[in-house]
């Protein structure tokens, strides 16, 4: 049995277009235990939408919808692990621009072929 690698992956969302905040190096495969989501602005919720783009496929599939998060609250997503092979993306969209920062914690493990 392979050994993990725990790693987190964090990323500012500093626009709205779709970016990407973890990705599934080569020779590897992940389970992504949780993300959490974090709205940094005092005043306004701001919404996000996170999609797994399976690399096999050339797909993006929505993880969530436009789902909002109030103004300095946050959002938690460990109800169930994801799973990535090799190629594979957590991808985020903003609402706003710099309002949202999203972590993903991650077990990587080397398939090593």
């Amino acid at each position: 049995m392979a050994i993990p690698t725990f790693k987190s992956s964090a990323v500012a969302l500093s626009s709205t277009n779709r970016t990407t905040v973890y990705t599934t190096p080569s020779l590897s495969r992940a389970v992504v235990t949780s993300v959490m989501i974090a709205n940094v602005d005092a005043s306004s919720a701001a919404t996000i939408k996170l999609e797994w783009y399976d690399a096999s496929a050339t797909t993006y599939f929505a993880l969530t919808g436009a789902y909002s998060v109030a103004a300095n609250g946050y959002l938690i997503i460990s109800d169930s692990p994801m799973y990535f092979d090799t190629g594979d993306l957590l991808t985020a969209t903003a609402g706003a621009a710099d309002d949202l920062t999203v972590t993903a914690f991650v077990e990587e493990y080397s398939t090593g072929f």
